[in-house]
């Protein structure tokens, strides 16, 4: 797959997701092991993140389909919920925090970063 050119102000995030799905890849290899330490530093990571985004497409989400607004914000709510209550030693809970954060990061990705791209400021993030 041929490398996507980001608009500069998403780099940063699009680097952040790659370090997410890495983390997706070892909690879905061993769900029922303790990932706590990793996970915890990760939390703390994922909340600046998330408001970055959140503040970053407020200002467009008027030229963005409406669904893609609402899977952003529902999953946005569910990963803090989940990071909110971590269940360390669940497995299931494991995965189903692995398999969120992975699809939601390969969705901002793949469709809503692309469709932001257009809205954004030339100089943003530069």
């Amino acid at each position: 797959m041929k490398p996507l050119k980001r608009h500069p102000a998403l780099i940063e995030l699009s680097r952040e997701h790659h370090h997410a799905l890495s983390l997706c890849v070892r909690l879905l290899r061993a769900p029922a092991e303790s990932h706590q330490t990793e996970l915890e530093a990760h939390f703390l990571e994922l909340e600046p993140h998330f408001v970055e985004e959140e503040t970053m497409f407020a200002p467009h989400w008027q030229n963005i389909p409406v669904a893609m607004r609402e899977r952003f914000e529902a999953e946005h709510a569910k990963l803090r919920s989940m990071m909110a209550n971590p269940e360390y030693l669940n497995e299931a809970w494991n995965k189903d925090f692995a398999v969120t954060l992975r699809d939601h990061a390969r969705f901002e990705e793949r469709e809503l970063f692309p469709a932001v791209e257009p809205f954004l400021p030339e100089s943003e993030g530069i």
